[in-house]
């Protein structure tokens, strides 16, 4: 069973050889740790950008590209999230300090503490500016996405790799674009304020959702993450019942226009969300879920049990606190706890419950990843 084949057995609820894993995002300093060098590519930013400035762009993108496959190649991902790159028409970087790069008009910096990558000219951002060039952008006409030719230049690349290694590899693709608790907070007050503003900005989002999806089905994705972070460990941040009737239908939308472009789907976000399971999956048209929270409560188990004969679940390794704080051991534990919480006719892709993020440590991630090999009787990990 190749890997491709592996990840639609467990969206077609059919059981695998072996539960499928993937890995939407590994930050730094976990992609470097696996390397055994620092990464090139947008999750070690400075790295990323000093290679950019010093040797130009194209440079930099063929380390991306080949960082990327490198780290599917080396943990043996079932699945792979592509996105586009900078076009090679963006201002080439210029280098002020390890930590901060002037592009354009804009400077950028990073803060190693948190992994933060801040525009400084936003630090004089006005707040009312800032809603009237937002609602600007909401009224005015949608412009479906252009993207070129060089903008999928990683993308391919990492293609070119997976072939010319023989890998057949399931390519995933965020397409985030319903967001709740991340809108800006004027935005999060016209669910109250301006309710028909907020329905527009939705179908715009939608709308592009729907032209980028066809856009990326043509380069070979199959696995599409709609939806958008909208609870916390309490719970959703609006109510069922404004989640139901102004949400839903957007992602709903969204998941019937990409069926038919022949996408799995999941819906995704982090939080508590038992009260609200119903509307977010059933509702929602979608195939699975993901960004489950272990943390905020959501128990794989009770999951599979429940919805399990319908749903595809990926996740769900702890990454709050196990893989940030705990021992190798634990790290080990936690793999096979999600494995078997999510075992049983297909339906289950392991991942982590969101990121592998800037404060997940590299030898607990990849503790996880050996036990992972080792339950189901797989060589040890490559290694450089």
């Amino acid at each position: 069973m190749t890997s491709r084949e592996r990840v639609h057995a467990a969206f077609q609820h059919k059981q695998p050889d072996r539960t499928p894993i993937f890995e939407r995002e590994i930050k730094h300093p976990t992609d470097s740790a696996i390397l055994g060098r620092p990464a090139i590519h947008p999750y070690n930013w400075p790295e990323f950008m000093r290679v950019w400035a010093h040797e130009g762009w194209r440079t930099a993108m063929e380390g991306y590209a080949d960082d990327e496959f490198e780290i599917l190649r080396l943990l043996e991902f079932d699945m792979i999230r592509l996105v586009p790159n900078p076009p090679s028409s963006a201002p080439r970087p210029v280098e002020l300090d390890p930590f901060t790069f002037q592009q354009g008009d804009s400077v950028f910096r990073y803060h190693p503490a948190s992994g933060v990558v801040e525009d400084l000219n936003a630090r004089t951002r006005d707040l009312n500016r800032w809603e009237d060039d937002f609602r600007a952008s909401v009224e005015k006409e949608y412009a479906p996405p252009n993207l070129s030719d060089d903008q999928l230049f990683v993308w391919r690349r990492i293609r070119k790799h997976m072939a010319d290694a023989g890998l057949d590899v399931a390519i995933y693709v965020s397409l985030y674009a319903i967001p709740v608790a991340a809108l800006p907070p004027f935005a999060l007050e016209w669910f109250v304020t301006a309710p028909e503003l907020l329905e527009r900005y939705y179908e715009k989002q939608s709308q592009w959702v729907i032209d980028t999806a066809r856009l990326f089905r043509r380069e070979g994705a199959e696995i599409a993450g709609l939806g958008g972070d909208f609870a916390g460990d309490t719970g959703p941040v609006i109510s069922p019942r404004v989640y139901r009737e102004r949400v839903v239908p957007h992602i709903r939308r969204q998941s019937d226009a990409l069926h038919e472009m022949g996408f799995w789907t999941t819906n995704t976000t982090d939080g508590y969300l038992w009260d609200v399971l119903p509307d977010f999956l059933e509702g929602s048209h979608v195939d699975g879920y993901g960004e489950i929270d272990v943390a905020a409560g959501m128990d794989l188990g009770r999951l599979k049990k429940e919805w399990g004969e319908r749903f595809t679940f990926l996740g769900n390794l702890d990454i709050r606190w196990v893989l940030c704080d705990g021992t190798p051991e634990e790290a080990q534990a936690e793999m096979e706890r999600c494995i078997v919480q999510g075992s049983g006719n297909g339906g289950h892709i392991i991942m982590t419950s969101n990121v592998v993020h800037e404060d997940v440590r590299p030898d607990l991630y990849l503790a996880a990843i050996d036990r992972y090999r080792e339950y189901f009787g797989l060589p040890p990990r490559k290694k450089v």
